[in-house]
């Protein structure tokens, strides 16, 4: 594998991918990431979807995150986020807490059983993605697929202020009508 690795690697310096070659490979990678619709058990004796266990995890990663800045995070809505939040909250997932400066503002935490299914979903994703993942380590150096995930990083946060303003545009044109 390694000697395919080194061949792949020669080949993947070489390649200059344009655009529409770039984002499609994304796209690829988001739709096969996410192809899975089904819900399934990570670990707690309960299925929940990708969606909501990512959704999950942000909300651990970033504790007091409010609809508004999920949203912006994912791209969506907040009628979108406020959809999948409605469902996670049913399942006792996730609470709101009013802010005590703005109570129009809630924040989001995990309950107990959201920190239990963070836990599971974690160590689930560490061994069953891991899987694909190692195999890319047999290709590529450390180095290399830390700068792949650092420019992938960076491309997410760009997207993301790109999406920001595009739909400030479109909200300001809606109301200048």
């Amino acid at each position: 594998m390694a000697d395919r690795g080194k061949t792949m690697k020669d080949e993947s310096n070489q390649k200059q991918y344009s655009n529409v070659e770039a984002v499609d490979i994304l796209h690829m990678v988001a739709n096969l990431y996410i192809a899975t619709k089904l819900p399934r058990d990570y670990g707690t004796g309960e299925n929940y979807t990708s969606v909501e266990v990512h959704t999950i995890k942000h909300i651990a990663d970033n504790p007091g995150i409010t609809v508004t800045e999920m949203a912006r995070d994912y791209g969506k809505t907040k009628g979108a986020v406020s959809q999948i939040l409605k469902k996670i909250e049913g399942k006792g997932l996730v609470y709101r807490k009013t802010d005590v400066e703005n109570e129009n503002k809630t924040h989001l935490y995990l309950t107990e059983k959201g920190e239990q299914l963070d836990a599971a979903h974690r160590e689930f994703d560490q061994i069953n993605s891991g899987e694909s993942l190692n195999l890319v380590r047999e290709q590529f150096s450390d180095e290399d697929i830390n700068i792949a995930f650092h420019v992938l990083e960076t491309w997410l946060d760009v997207r993301r202020d790109v999406h920001q303003k595009r739909m400030s545009k479109k909200k300001n044109k809606t109301k200048n009508k």
